[in-house]
């Protein structure tokens, strides 16, 4: 009965060894990243003295050698430390970690790594967070687990001192703090190289950081503002020198046909007419059109009637005043004279060669 006894009382005992025995366990719910090292080194400490094996990463428990009986039982359980430690962490860190020796030589590679840092930036975040939280209608037990967690992890990085060099150091911290989260946005690269600095520079030194930055950006500006004003001024007088080129003679250019200036032979408008633009032929036609017809725009000469043809311009609407300043003239001059003209006989012979001249000229008018 006694040893019956004995054997359940002990069953809870060999249940907790089982969960200490358990290398997959992780010693906190706080992964380690860059910038918790403290909050936890804490965590993690807690947990293996808790455990019994605080011993292995402080060198408490020393390593025997390789020949002695308790050796095996010792490297047995500074794996499962080890590996304790490499599951508290966040993938990308445990992989840094992940050959080290022994669990005290991980343990001090973590605390070179990421103990010695400048904790001036986290706190100098901290404090900006406790000063803009706000309860935004959270329920307030809520809202206060928020800020007990940031005063806790504060806590950590400064613990609570009598010493009055500590405080007189924390103090002008704290003016610094409220200094830089004072400054505008465009200060923001500023502000990060003077928060990771190693040793936090002193009141005086970071005032006169900011007021060299403010001078630079002054000059930088000015620069700028020169820069762009050369670079107006220049794009205004290339496009002015373009608009030169383009609307007036190319003076370098020179036809080798008809001896113009302004162009070459291969768009020579008097070897090539069809290279004409149609705009300017309009522009021509329209303006005659508007001019009251000149008598001799009217006039033919023998040879033309001999051929059987009148010699009227294309355009139709020209070609329509000019006949009829021709028929005028003809009216004007069937009393006092009669001019004759071989082949054509009066008016009705005048409208026959007309009508042929508009067949020959293949236009068909669609106005």
């Amino acid at each position: 009965m006694a040893g019956k006894s004995g054997s359940k009382e002990d069953e809870p005992l060999a249940h907790s060894s089982d969960v200490d025995c358990n290398p997959n366990q992780r010693l906190s719910s706080v992964l380690l990243n860059e910038f918790n090292y403290l909050s936890w080194a804490r965590a993690v400490t807690l947990a293996l003295g808790g455990r019994s094996k605080l011993g292995y990463v402080n060198g408490v428990i020393q390593k025997p050698k390789a020949d002695s009986p308790t050796f095996d039982s010792w490297l047995c359980k500074d794996q499962l430390v080890m590996s304790w430690l490499i599951n508290s962490m966040e993938s990308r860190i445990a992989e840094i970690f992940s050959f080290s020796e022994s669990s005290m030589h991980l343990w001090n590679h973590v605390k070179e790594m990421y103990g010695n840092q400048n904790n001036a930036a986290r706190v100098f975040q901290l404090k900006r967070d406790i000063a803009d939280l706000q309860q935004e209608g959270k329920p307030f037990v809520q809202h206060l687990g928020s800020l007990t967690s940031m005063w806790n992890e504060l806590d950590v990085y400064r613990p609570h001192t009598i010493e009055a060099s500590v405080l007189l150091k924390r103090a002008e911290e704290d003016k610094i703090f409220q200094l830089l989260a004072s400054l505008s946005s465009e200060y923001e690269d500023l502000r990060s190289h003077i928060l990771m600095n190693t040793e936090l520079p002193s009141f005086n030194i970071v005032c006169a950081t900011i007021q060299r930055e403010e001078v630079r950006r002054k000059v930088m500006n000015m620069e700028t503002k020169t820069s762009a004003s050369e670079t107006r001024a220049y794009a205004s007088n290339h496009r002015q020198a373009k608009a030169k080129v383009y609307k007036g003679k190319r003076l370098d250019l020179k036809c080798s046909y008809c001896e113009g200036v302004g162009h070459v032979r291969e768009r020579c408008w008097v070897l090539y007419p069809e290279h004409k633009p149609k705009f300017l032929n309009e522009g021509k036609s329209s303006q005659k059109s508007w001019n009251p017809p000149k008598a001799n725009l009217a006039t033919t000469s023998s040879s033309s009637f001999s051929e059987g043809r009148l010699n009227f311009t294309s355009n139709p609407t020209t070609l329509i005043n000019e006949f009829a300043a021709y028929l005028s003239k003809k009216q004007m001059h069937s009393e006092g004279e009669e001019t004759a003209m071989p082949g054509i006989e009066g008016h009705t012979a005048l409208l026959g060669k007309f009508a042929g001249f508009l067949a020959e000229i293949d236009y068909v008018p669609l106005e």
